[in-house]
């Protein structure tokens, strides 16, 4: 078994349709986040539009993402990353899942079946590690832009 992936020759329609189902929808959210954040004219959108940030008058530990990704997808990584340290660490992952789905989908296509390998397999105790490495990484980063005094 591989680390990262298997692949296997498969004549089993079922095994597409099985491929397909389970990688479809992540391909199309994680391309269209990423459309989205390219084309959507976010410059129109009303400065202020976040709820916690007109109740508190404090950012929320999210705000800065979307400009962030915004600013990735137009190659100004040094502003996106001032704006929002975290997103460029989100917006390679969001690449990364796209490619990696993508990728299953067509091979299913073609014949191939692409399963996760050990290290790409989430147990409950490997998915609740990385919650708490990405909480306490929201919670770095929203500190950081309260300290620079981003909202």
């Amino acid at each position: 078994m591989s680390l990262f992936v298997n692949i296997d020759h498969t004549t089993e329609r079922a095994n597409y349709w099985n491929a397909f189902a389970g990688n479809i929808f992540l391909s199309l959210f994680s391309g269209g986040t990423l459309i989205t954040a390219r084309f959507f004219p976010f410059s129109k959108l009303p400065l202020g539009f976040c709820v916690f940030l007109n109740l508190t008058g404090i950012p929320c530990p999210t705000c800065g993402f979307s400009r962030a990704f915004c600013a990735f997808t137009h190659d100004n990584w040094a502003l996106g990353f001032q704006n929002c340290p975290l997103a460029a660490i989100l917006y390679l992952l969001t690449i990364a899942v796209l490619i990696y789905n993508a990728v299953v989908v067509i091979a299913g296509i073609l014949g191939f079946q692409i399963r996760r390998g050990s290290i790409l397999q989430l147990s409950s105790k490997k998915a609740a590690f990385l919650a708490v490495v990405f909480f306490l990484l929201l919670l770095a980063n929203w500190i950081y832009r309260l300290i620079m005094g981003l909202a």
